[in-house]
């Protein structure tokens, strides 16, 4: 039976762990096998240093983010293979290749995420899902990130429509309530099965 039916013009959708899995402490585990620090103490070091949001949101080339680290950690670390490092944390995210497909024969498709041009290439060449994406608003090209206001009125602006026809899909909770601060329709995202199911009692599918 179904809920309210949304009447949607476009669906936009995250990225990590919405489309893929991430699993960022692949990424230091593989940096502290070439430091004294635990995986966790990398991780503290890396992502909770103010390093990434520069990265994010494109005042900082790979290049550069590349140096910070290696000399916020003290780190000798050739750039392909940080970049082999920092790539390899993702999987794909089973049953959203057939969801988003079948969405996309519908709707067209947004992605909206905090990301960096490494991660964003790394899975645009391996993830084939993301061919059926009509557009990308990603935090580095548009110079901000989620939760704040530029990147879902850049979302507003490339869809071209009333933002409350466009339903937002983010596994991080503060991101969708902003989301529906700027008039999207927003859910959060827990598993693919849920996401079905959800769609299915809107009659979105």
């Amino acid at each position: 039976m179904f809920r309210q039916r949304l009447d949607l013009a476009a669906i936009a959708l995250d990225l990590g762990n919405v489309l893929v899995k991430v699993d960022h402490l692949r990424f230091c585990t593989g940096l502290a096998e070439l430091l004294p620090l635990s995986p966790r103490e990398v991780y503290a070091a890396v992502f909770d240093s103010g390093l990434e949001p520069g990265y994010d949101t494109g005042s900082l080339s790979s290049r550069e983010f590349y140096e910070k680290i290696k000399g916020h950690l003290g780190l000798d670390l050739p750039y392909p293979l940080f970049c082999q490092l920092w790539s390899e944390i993702f999987d794909p995210m089973e049953g959203m290749e057939e969801a988003v497909a079948r969405l996309a024969a519908r709707y067209p498709l947004y992605l909206l995420s905090n990301t960096n041009p490494l991660h964003f290439h790394y899975i645009n060449e391996r993830f084939t899902l993301l061919r059926h994406i009509r557009r990308f608003v990603l935090s580095f090209a548009v110079g901000c990130r989620k939760p704040e206001p530029g990147i879902y009125q850049a979302l507003i602006q490339e869809m071209g429509g009333p933002p409350e026809r466009c339903l937002f899909v983010d596994d991080k909770l503060p991101f969708v309530e902003a989301a529906r601060e700027h008039g999207l329709v927003a859910w959060h995202f827990t598993d693919p099965e849920d996401f079905s199911r959800r769609l299915t009692e809107h009659g979105v599918w």
